[in-house]
């Protein structure tokens, strides 16, 4: 183990995270090997060179490809590994409206539309087949096709049911086409031509060296998420589906078709039948077509699919998830926000990954959670999604440029926030646990049976109701397994009846590298043949089997009941009511691999494990999901052995006291709120360990700090008064200026980011262009600053002339802050009280008018006043205290005097502060970190027996300073570029800002 130790305490750039690398303006050469330099030296192992937001640089254009060959050389010298994105934003298959402008409608997405008529006037030659019927309460009480529209005669209570290809409509967001055609090998073909071909010829010698992959991002067959035609009744629909249909299933689509939108007897086959062969054509046409290319071509490919954890959704954009993981090299999933239970996602990637023996599954994390996002959040959303089987972070999002849109991109942006100088610790971390996680096998004895193809029969592509009831409900007994900590993987369908067999002398069920000793079904409709076959084999080979009431009536859509009634009467079938039966009943099948009890002697269901065989040890990595609660545990680790508990955050390694009881090394310990551990068991080694020491004190020191200020204090000035040929407009926020001056100028509406991207238009002259524009802003000083103030400004380009208080101030460039994007100009002649500034601009098509800063060395009033600053700070919000819009760091200084005991051991810690990350510093020597509350820093060796100065620097973020700062949700779960255009109900004209600061004292505790 011991070249183990050594890698886990600084894993290679494989094991580092990938982050997605938002290219999002015009592309500077030199700028990008400067971000790919700061990268490195921050721990990211690589980068997803994606096209987003904002970008004016034409994509795939020679410049674009230019700079992309230029990054790859410079990637190899600075040794960062460059990876490939296949999309102008998202979702993939589109190539930025390329594949649509080389084979039109055929490269466009279709949907299937069902139209009920009175009489055949109302036809139109354009219907795909027709019926006759009788529909009540969009039940079929008849239905006739018709093929001859000459002979149609209509009966009492019947109506024309005509079938309609659309084609989806153009969208901004599709750069004015349409979604792409995914079910269409075709368009696909054509997708891989103008992107992946592309990318080959420029770089073929670096791939599968230097260029490592290609990311895929949610390609989704439903044409309407994203703008596009919606009928009434509409599914999912490509020219060639009634051939792949025929072919598939061996009888015509249209005979069955009516039977798909509306109930009858025929539906449960009818839709069944459907989306079975919906999702493997999109399997076949997509996901296999590029996974072949890329394997041909030597690099991985990786992405996730869209609509990952919600049944209806998911139908409706792949027909099912975990077949599409078979193709790929590396699966992934995403997860936005900070959202704690998307266990299902998870668990479908990496079950798949598991059975397929695929070493990395990756996850696009942490979009839409803030600028506020802190090292807490990211440990705690990607700490529990390693614990179900992800090893591999792209985060979501290292932005290129903050300018204008840019910077409302579902952030946070990481490379800009201030905690950024010190994302190595974050990095080393989950580079430890992702060069852990990759070791062995994980230990999961339980298959649970995925039911999506029970919802196919329950889903006419409208009604969710029913598949979305399926899909809570499966939801809560993952998460009921996860509670009573029994590991399982997932098992598709289609993946079991290619990759399942049994093992009859081991009583094993397998799928792929993955062997199984107790298969539970959950509440299902339907089975496949060989899903049936395999369990019939299983269990009449010793093999346990827990099914889930209801119980399932039919097999592939059709009536079941003497092929299931050997199932359900097998003597080797345990069935179950509920939840509390299963876990019951999965108790006396499976002897436990883990205990995680509470003082009561109770499984803690918050706390998710993952337990991997590696070379004869045991490696167990615990996390306890509840991000506000401790728990004291009594943990029992199957095996018997000494233990090494191996620090994630710093690489140390320590050995661990335990007792052995019968069969288990029995640890008792506590974990904080979010606070995981990770475990190495050495089966059959035994060391002696003294039992740990208790805690004898605690000490608390003062709630009043020196304070000092490492960066610019800011004042955001995001109202104005605004003329344009006429009167001074009253105050209005300046986002709505700028919707008013390009409404009447006649320019592209930028309020939001969905529209077409600028590289398709910004370049093109306006006739409007350099109309003059007039804005005049206020801000107020009650206390006169000493140094200079500065204008902070992205719009110093436009700029014609600049007044401060009627007076001409020169527009200097005096370099940037926080982004190159935003210029700092000098301003001199303020003064106590109203001060007014005036600024001419150029207004162009191209202009992003966007909020102004006043920064400089002053305090902030919670009225918005420039007033002195304080040297004080005391526990508490500091934007009570001076700082309401700051985007930096705050030291916390406090001298306090400490009698020091060689026998003891004195541990440093927070248990409520908000901030990115607190730097320790102690007498004068950086002692380490305080990522997230509740943690513990040994101060033992930097305390000295007299007085002891101690600095906490106090890391913010840039959501004070950016907002959002008029939505009345102080707390927003989704942020997106809607966030900070609140209107209406959601809007307030009052500052809604983010607390930051120490909340609870600093406290030394004393072990001895």
């Amino acid at each position: 183990m011991e070249e183990i130790k050594k890698n886990f305490k600084n894993p290679e750039k494989i094991y580092r995270a990938i982050p997605f690398w938002s290219w999002n303006d015009k592309l500077n050469a030199q700028e990008l090997t400067n971000q790919i330099k700061d990268f490195k030296e921050k721990g990211i192992g690589g980068f997803f060179m994606h096209s987003r937001v904002g970008l004016e640089t034409e994509y795939m254009g020679e410049e674009w490809l230019d700079l992309v060959e230029e990054v790859v050389k410079n990637s190899r010298v600075i040794d960062i590994d460059p990876w490939l994105y296949d999309e102008d934003r998202w979702p993939s298959g589109f190539a930025g409206g390329k594949v649509a402008e080389k084979i039109g409608d055929e490269g466009r997405a279709k949907i299937l539309t069902l139209k009920i008529l009175k009489d055949a006037k109302e036809l139109n030659g354009k219907e795909l087949t027709i019926y006759k019927g009788k529909i009540e309460s969009e039940k079929i009480n008849s239905i006739e096709r018709v093929n001859n529209i000459e002979n149609l005669r209509l009966y009492k209570d019947e109506n024309i049911l005509a079938l309609y290809r659309i084609v989806a409509g153009k969208s901004d967001w599709y750069n004015g086409d349409a979604p792409p055609d995914n079910l269409n090998p075709k368009s696909v073909k054509t997708f891989i031509q103008v992107t992946h071909e592309i990318y080959y010829e420029r770089l073929k010698e670096d791939f599968g060296k230097q260029v490592k992959g290609i990311f895929t991002d949610e390609p989704n067959i439903s044409p309407f998420l994203w703008g596009g035609n919606l009928e009434y009744y509409a599914l999912p629909w490509t020219d060639i589906f009634p051939e792949y249909f025929k072919e598939k299933r061996g009888y015509d689509f249209f005979d069955i078709a009516p039977f798909v939108f509306f109930s009858g007897e025929k539906s449960i086959k009818a839709r069944y039948d459907y989306w079975r062969t919906i999702s493997e054509l999109f399997l076949e046409s997509y996901t296999k077509n590029i996974y072949n290319w890329c394997k041909e071509h030597n690099i991985l490919f990786t992405g996730h699919y869209l609509e990952e954890d919600n049944f209806p959704h998911v139908i409706l954009c792949s027909g099912s998830i975990m077949p599409h993981y078979e193709y790929m090299d590396i699966p992934g999933i995403d997860i936005l926000t900070e959202v704690r239970y998307e266990y299902l996602t998870a668990k479908q990637a990496t079950s798949v990954a598991n059975q397929l023996g695929k070493s990395r599954v990756i996850s696009e994390t942490y979009g839409c959670t803030g600028w506020e996002f802190t090292f807490e959040g990211q440990k705690h959303v990607a700490d529990w999604q390693y614990a179900l089987g992800v090893n591999m972070r792209c985060q979501h999002l290292f932005l290129y440029s903050l300018r204008g849109c840019r910077k409302r991109d579902y952030p946070p942006s990481f490379n800009h926030n201030p905690s950024w100088k010190y994302h190595p610790l974050i990095e080393d971390y989950f580079a430890r646990l992702s060069y852990i996680l990759t070791l062995g096998k994980p230990v999961r004895d339980i298959l649970l049976i995925h039911p999506i193809e029970s919802s196919w029969c329950e889903f006419n592509g409208r009604d969710k109701s029913v598949p979305q009831e399926r899909g809570e409900e499966f939801k809560e007994i993952i998460n009921a397994l996860l509670g009573i900590h029994y590991d399982f993987d997932l098992g598709d369908e289609k993946i079991i009846e290619k990759y399942g067999k049994i093992d009859k002398e081991r009583k094993e069920f397998i799928v792929g590298e993955a062997k199984y000793i107790l298969v539970i079904v959950p509440p299902v409709i339907t089975l496949r043949k060989s899903t049936l076959s395999l369990l019939l084999e299983f269990l009449n080979n010793d093999g346990k089997v827990i099914i889930m009431e209801p119980l399932p009536e039919y097999v592939e859509g059709e009536k079941g009941k003497e092929e299931l009634k050997k199932l359900f009467d097998h003597p080797n079938v345990i069935r179950v009511k509920g939840r509390k039966e299963l876990a019951e009943n999965i108790k006396n099948i499976i002897p436990r691999r883990i205990s995680i009890r509470d003082v009561v002697g109770q499984e803690v269901e918050q706390f998710l494990y993952m337990e991997r065989n590696y070379d004869g040890k045991k490696i167990f990595f615990i996390v306890n999901n509840d991000r506000e609660r401790s728990y004291n545990v009594d943990l029992y680790l199957e095996g018997k052995g000494r233990i090494e508990e191996w620090d994630l955050l710093t690489g140390e390694i320590k050995d661990v006291f335990s007792i052995e009881t019968e069969g288990y090394q029995h640890i008792r310990t506590t974990f904080a709120p979010s606070e995981s551990k990770l475990y190495i068991l050495y089966k059959g080694e035994y060391k002696k360990i003294e039992r740990p020491k208790k805690i004898k004190r605690t000490i608390f020191l003062e709630p009043t700090f020196e304070v000092k200020r490492l960066d610019p204090n800011v004042l955001t000035i995001d109202t104005a008064q605004f003329k344009l040929d006429g009167e001074w407009s009253e105050e209005t926020p300046i986002w709505i200026i700028q919707r008013k001056i390009r409404d009447t100028l006649g320019m592209i509406n930028i309020d939001l980011n969905s529209g077409i991207q600028r590289w398709k238009w910004v370049n093109i002259p306006h006739p409007k262009d350099n109309t003059k524009i007039e804005l005049k802003m206020r801000f107020n000083i009650k206390d006169l600053p000493e140094k200079d103030l500065y204008l902070l400004t992205e719009n110093i380009k436009e700029m014609i002339s600049l007044k401060l208080n009627n007076k001409e101030i020169p527009i200097i460039d005096e370099g940037w802050f926080i982004d190159r994007s935003l210029r700092k100009i000098p301003l001199k002649e303020f003064k106590i009280g109203e001060n007014i500034i005036e600024i001419l601009l150029n207004y162009r098509n191209s202009t992003e008018l966007e909020d102004f800063y006043i920064i400089g060395d002053f305090a902030v009033n919670i009225d918005r006043e420039i007033i002195k600053e304080n040297n004080r700070i005391t526990l508490g919000d500091w934007v009570f205290q001076g700082y309401p819009h700051y985007a930096g760091s705050l030291i916390y200084k406090q001298i306090f005097p400490f009698h020091k005991d060689p026998n003891e051991k004195y541990l440093l810690t927070i248990e409520d502060f908000s901030a990115g990350v607190i730097k320790v510093n102690l007498n004068g020597e950086t002692v380490g970190f305080i990522p997230w509350r509740f943690y513990k820093l040994d101060i033992t060796d930097y305390l000295q027996d007299s007085n002891n100065l101690l600095e906490l620097e106090v890391v913010g973020s840039l959501r004070n300073m950016l907002g959002p700062l008029h939505n009345r949700a102080k707390k927003i779960h989704f942020v997106s570029a809607l966030s900070f255009r609140p209107e209406g109900e959601e809007y307030t004209k009052s500052y809604v800002f983010h607390s930051y600061g120490l909340f609870s004292p600093v406290k030394i505790e004393v072990i001895g």
